[in-house]
């Protein structure tokens, strides 16, 4: 019995694959999230690793979001912030979540991820990040505070963007503090684990 009421396995693999085909279907106006196999090796890791504080950089209409929470079920005791800047994303995520019974496991904050990396005090377990790639430069500092040892750190779009990634990246890879891999699923993962404080 799921602890989530509404929560059932089966209809929330479907309302994934349909969200999915219908936002691919739907190209032109297509909103950016995760490839199914991403979305999935996410789930993987928040079950794992178990971690009591995760934070997702890039809301986007929730498919990501779908997973974490996913992943996450079995656990209590998660504090699960998903963040984005625009209010019509987050509310269309929050209703995903609602309709599969995972909405209690999501706290969704309408705020600019370099404004609520400054002021969190905040270490979280598990960070994912995937928003506007042309700030992640601005981020580095605020993502190196906000991890300590065990934990993860996990980028998207690192081989389907790799140019416009590749300097951020590098303060992780060239960083001796990070353990790190790039991960041929689906659009490209990059996870970096922190080994040293």
């Amino acid at each position: 019995m799921s602890m989530h009421k509404g929560f059932e396995r089966t209809y929330f693999l479907s309302y994934c694959q349909s969200l999915y085909d219908t936002e691919q279907a739907n190209r032109l106006n297509r909103h950016r999230h995760v490839e199914p196999d991403s979305a999935k090796f996410l789930a993987s890791i928040a079950m794992i690793r178990e971690p009591h504080k995760v934070l997702e950089i890039g809301t986007s209409t929730g498919f990501s979001t779908l997973w974490l929470a996913y992943g996450l079920r079995h656990q209590s005791n998660v504090d699960f912030i998903s963040l984005d800047i625009d209010k019509s994303r987050s509310n269309t995520a929050k209703q995903h979540l609602q309709n599969v019974g995972l909405s209690s496991l999501v706290r969704f904050i309408v705020q600019d991820a370099f404004v609520f990396l400054s002021k969190t005090e905040d270490v979280f377990d598990l960070v994912f990040l995937d928003a506007e790639r042309q700030f992640y430069s601005n981020y580095t500092e605020r993502l190196h505070k906000v991890l300590s040892v065990g934990n993860v750190l996990i980028v998207d779009n690192v081989l389907s963007h790799s140019d416009e990634v590749c300097e951020f990246l590098a303060e992780f890879i060239n960083n001796p503090r990070y353990i790190c891999h790039t991960l041929d699923i689906g659009a490209g993962l990059f996870m970096a684990v922190r080994q040293e404080p």
